[in-house]
């Protein structure tokens, strides 16, 4: 399909699979794949020069490709990967959730690693400018030793929008979870919400809240021993708060965040990535492991739910618990 929306396309154009590939210098969209013959017609009229395909055994047993998007429900995700990995395609560009099982995940990245393709996961604010230029402010030092990440969103739903936080708590913490434990808002239905409670193995706590009932965008509080920099609106708002000097009772005072970026599409940044990926074998910033590593503390608050809230250490060791999402 070709993902007709995209995260905030008035700021960061292009943002869905097929109009990366269309405006980046360096690639040439030539075939497009959707099982719904709604999705293949609307296809066709936007990008009228490319062969659409029902089936994607067909895509690619026809077409001599070195890139694919799968941009499918995520019950899709590890059979299509695995079968372009087995085809020769050596890059791979899948959307989140990664898959829907840990064990899927597993053959996904071993598949991979066989045949020698390159996996990303769509986890943006990865390739995204501003996220990556506050990473760097982080790891200056400046915040301190950081002590935890405190995220909450809207809407729901841990595996179709929540993998992106618990992708991004990964990516500020830089540390592997060592432990966790959640419970579900909402465990009779499709992808519910919830709440996990984390630890890395450097100590660092982690809690996102993702319940029914919340309908703001993402909001993060990043806690370091010298401060507190809070993320409102999903990154159009940082501040950086710090305790000040000159307050006799201990109070915070808001201060300028000393970061810059240039503003440019986290999905052409992560094709750029990839291209580099594939050229220098150098590790992609969204690798297949990481995207593993959000969806297994998704499925920690599942597991932890349905075991009375007990802690789940990690690795996890059920890894054929379903999860099933968009």
């Amino acid at each position: 399909a070709d993902g007709l929306s995209g995260r905030h396309p008035q700021w960061y154009p292009p943002c869905n699979h097929a109009d990366i590939y269309r405006h980046h210098p360096k690639i040439q969209l030539v075939s497009g794949c959707s099982r719904s013959m709604a999705k293949r017609e609307y296809f066709q009229d936007k990008y009228p020069s490319v062969t659409v395909y029902q089936d994607y055994v067909d895509l690619l047993s026809q077409e001599q490709i070195d890139i694919i998007s799968v941009a499918t429900p995520a019950t899709c995700h590890a059979e299509i990967v695995i079968a372009a990995a087995e085809a020769g395609v050596k890059g791979i560009y899948c959307e989140k959730a990664m898959a829907t099982s840990l064990i899927e995940c597993d053959k996904m990245i071993r598949a991979c690693q066989d045949y020698g393709s390159t996996l990303i996961i769509n986890h943006q604010r990865r390739w995204d400018n501003h996220y990556i230029a506050l990473k760097h402010f982080l790891d200056k030092g400046d915040l301190g030793d950081l002590q935890t990440v405190q995220i909450s969103f809207g809407n729901g739903s841990l595996c179709r929008g929540g993998s992106h936080w618990f992708d991004l708590a990964l990516m500020l913490v830089d540390d592997k979870i060592a432990t966790g434990l959640g419970w579900l808002s909402d465990p009779h239905e499709f992808d519910p919400g919830g709440i996990g409670i984390f630890e890395t193995e450097k100590g660092i706590r982690i809690v996102i809240d993702g319940s029914i009932g919340m309908n703001h965008s993402c909001q993060v509080d990043i806690i370091g021993k010298n401060g507190i920099i809070r993320i409102i609106d999903d990154g159009f708002q940082f501040e950086l708060w710090r305790l000040d000097p000159e307050s006799e009772f201990g109070l915070m005072a808001k201060y300028h965040l000393p970061i810059s970026y240039s503003v440019s599409s986290p999905m052409l940044n992560a094709i750029d990535n990839l291209i580099d990926s594939l050229q220098t074998g150098n590790k992609p910033q969204s690798s297949g492991h990481d995207g593993r590593a959000a969806f297994e503390m998704i499925s920690a608050i599942h597991l932890s739910h349905f075991d009375d809230r007990k802690n789940i250490p990690f690795p996890i060791q059920n890894r054929e618990l379903v999860i099933n999402s968009d």
